[in-house]
């Protein structure tokens, strides 16, 4: 395999796996339309957030629902295609993973014993501490895993992965929905785990995230050219923070501030 070099990145890069529970590794078919009917006026409000405004009485019917709900879905639960082969490809290649989901924890165990799911020592769920999209949930994930953020690819199926990812300071992948309207928000989209696998398998150069605007607008060979620049800008320029956020817009590969 050949070397993936900067600016040019891949997954297989990536040094720990961050992975969304429902819809990535089981498929729980869960609707929750009726439960933002009931509570929302059938408004896409995102309904952990949201229940903040209700009365403590509502608090609790509200969870009550969507407990159920999960629990549900649960007992109905089925593997998502060759997301048990992409877990057992990281573990033969040493490389650590960890689940972190909004679902309660009661829900993920149930649903990995009906798929007969590994689940790891730590599952992160909503039950204690803060829920994707809030980076802190991907902050303590990595930390799990003895990593920086920037070193792990959250590997997920909603906005609320991506968008998660993207305040973490970390890699997004977008599986399983390859149309989907925010797929924008991802470095890299996989219409299924399968296509997930063999791109690990067989690694090609990617364009990060970052850099997609600048080749869309200027092509590839123009961030390549770019990226084997080093600029140097003086710290007496006047309005030096705008220099440095140009330089790096248009791909520049280093940059140095040299004394006046």
């Amino acid at each position: 395999m050949n070397k993936i070099q900067p600016p040019h990145w891949h997954p297989v890069q990536c040094a720990g796996f961050i992975l969304d529970w429902d819809g990535v590794l089981a498929d729980t078919k869960l609707d929750f339309s009726e439960i933002r009917s009931k509570y929302f006026q059938g408004r896409p409000v995102p309904l952990l957030e949201g229940m903040a405004m209700f009365s403590e009485k509502e608090k609790s019917e509200l969870w009550h629902d969507i407990y159920e709900l999960e629990m549900n879905g649960a007992e109905q639960a089925t593997p998502v295609q060759y997301a048990m082969d992409f877990v057992e490809w990281l573990n033969q290649k040493s490389i650590p993973w960890v689940v972190v989901s909004r679902n309660c924890g009661d829900s993920i165990r149930l649903a990995a014993k009906k798929i007969n799911f590994p689940l790891p020592d730590k599952v992160f769920c909503r039950d204690a501490g803060p829920v994707k999209p809030d980076p802190k949930a991907l902050w303590l994930a990595a930390k799990e895993l003895n990593l920086e953020a920037q070193q792990c690819a959250m590997v997920g199926d909603y906005v609320y992965d991506l968008v998660g990812a993207r305040r973490a300071g970390m890699r997004a992948l977008l599986v399983q929905r390859p149309q989907a309207d925010w797929r924008h928000w991802a470095d890299a989209v996989f219409p299924t785990m399968k296509d997930l696998l063999e791109a690990l398998q067989s690694p090609l150069p990617l364009i990060p995230w970052e850099y997609t605007s600048l080749v869309e607008q200027k092509g590839e060979r123009w961030l390549i050219k770019a990226w084997l620049l080093s600029l140097q800008i003086p710290d007496d320029a006047p309005d030096i923070g705008s220099l440095c956020e140009e330089a790096a817009r248009l791909g520049a590969g280093s940059l140095v501030i040299s004394p006046s």
